[in-house]
């Protein structure tokens, strides 16, 4: 293969995975702002992916804003499906593929703000699929079972941003080191406060699960707010409000780097 092949083949995947973290980053810097101003004026609603992507449409030119951070968000998909597909690693390729779903499940919400499907739009979709679930004798058993692994997956991704294990999108970004280094500070905040919003949808899962109750489930603003009336209160609302900013910088800061080839 020529170098300009070579070239090619790099750039596809490299645009695919820099446009989806544009989108993603944006997205997360949204729900993080909107629950710290939550926190510190201890007024309104902290609310997940689709009421926060509400909120562009609101702005000028905020419809063809959100069509380009829709279509970022099926980019990011796309890019963890070609991961999963290329790599020999058995659990690489389930870390991609999950990662791959919870995008798929971002960019459907996002859609579902463009159809104005508002009410409800972070938490409808994923109700129903429930609801479908528990209808089948299996349903509660396979519903468990996923709210299982959405605990562990965040308890995971808690403790990796507690040692400093940062995921490889950030190993493979180039980038200086004194960035390197401010960047690492930020991906390990936002990974431990996306931890501790997954642990919790995944626990409202189980309780769905276990109820046989599809409305128990809980997306992202269901998380937040279920932080805000917790003992702690705005506190730690706002810590991890900080947190989820912090981690949609970090995912601005990859989408303005070129990244090493994925293997």
């Amino acid at each position: 293969m020529t170098a300009g092949g070579q070239a090619e083949e790099q750039a596809v995947p490299g645009a695919l995975a820099r446009f989806g973290f544009l989108s993603r980053g944006i997205v997360y810097v949204l729900i993080g702002g909107i629950a710290a101003r939550v926190a510190i004026l201890q007024r309104g609603s902290a609310t997940g992916p689709a009421g926060a992507l509400a909120r562009i449409l609101t702005g000028s030119g905020g419809r063809l804003l959100l069509w380009i951070v829709v279509a970022g968000l099926f980019a990011f998909v796309l890019f963890r499906v070609l991961q999963g597909v290329r790599t020999r690693r058995p659990l690489s390729r389930i870390f991609y593929f999950t990662s791959g779903l919870g995008g798929l499940v971002l960019a459907i919400a996002a859609v579902r703000v463009l159809l104005q499907f508002r009410s409800g739009a972070d938490e409808a979709g994923l109700r129903d699929l429930a609801a479908r679930l528990l209808s089948h004798d299996w349903g509660r058993l396979g519903l468990g079972l996923g709210g299982v692994i959405a605990i562990v997956i965040g308890g995971v991704e808690a403790v990796r941003a507690v040692l400093g294990r940062l995921p490889a999108d950030f190993t493979a970004a180039i980038m200086a080191r004194v960035q390197r280094k401010w960047t690492s500070v930020l991906a390990r905040l936002g990974m431990f406060a996306h931890g501790i919003v997954a642990a919790i949808i995944g626990y409202s899962i189980c309780r769905a699960a276990l109820e046989e109750n599809a409305r128990a489930l809980g997306g992202t603003g269901t998380a937040l707010r279920t932080l805000r009336h917790s003992g702690s209160g705005p506190v730690l609302l706002g810590l991890v409000a900080v947190g989820l900013i912090a981690y949609g910088l970090s995912l601005l800061v990859l989408a303005a780097h070129a990244r090493l080839r994925s293997r």
